[in-house]
């Protein structure tokens, strides 16, 4: 390798580590977080009258950073009620909850604000109560992937606030049609 390759990669890892806050210079090992949030299943309620489809529900974290870039969360989310309907048709709630894990990879912006994003896999439950044309519906459970993206500002070396919006692919099933969830969900984390 010549001595201006060297020199090049040598500057580059440099310019790059500049860009890491201190305050994010220890920011491995395990964090808590908590969140709230509105959730929505866009397509249920589509050609149906008086239905809704969007409830609020917590998200629970428990995670680890390997460094201030790359981590690993487990966590559950409700989603609550993201199906209730009183039709001639269809007289049914639906409540949903997910365990999930994910993989989160973070980009400092500045001293003390961080964007970023996740991409995981949810294990999810529906408790269905109801008919749809005088059938009863069963509960679901299944598998789906997720993703997320949000941003985050640290107040200090403990403690950060969090803004993030996600996504679950095919989360639950009324007869007929599955739907995408889609969440809005803001919190805090605790570093340990």
């Amino acid at each position: 390798m010549s001595k201006s390759k060297i020199y090049l990669s040598a500057f580059c890892a440099m310019t790059t580590l500049s860009f890491v806050p201190s305050v994010l210079a220890e920011a491995n090992g395990f964090n808590l977080g908590f969140d709230y949030g509105r959730t929505e299943a866009k397509k249920y309620c589509e050609h149906i009258t008086n239905c809704h489809n969007s409830d609020k529900g917590p998200k629970v974290d428990v995670g680890y950073d390997f460094n201030p870039n790359f981590g690993i969360e487990l966590g559950y989310t409700s989603f609550g009620t993201i199906f209730n309907s009183n039709n001639n048709s269809a007289s049914l709630k639906q409540k949903s909850n997910a365990i999930t894990f994910s993989a989160i990879g973070t980009v400092p912006v500045g001293e003390w604000f961080g964007v970023y994003g996740r991409f995981g896999y949810a294990r999810y439950d529906t408790n269905n109560t109801g008919y749809i044309e005088g059938v009863k519906i069963k509960d679901e459970s299944g598998n789906t992937p997720f993703w997320g993206a949000g941003v985050k500002f640290n107040l200090n070396e403990q403690f950060a606030i969090r803004v993030e919006y996600q996504d679950y692919r095919d989360l639950s099933d009324v007869p007929g049609r599955k739907d995408d969830v889609q969440g809005l969900f803001a919190g805090a984390v605790y570093r340990f």
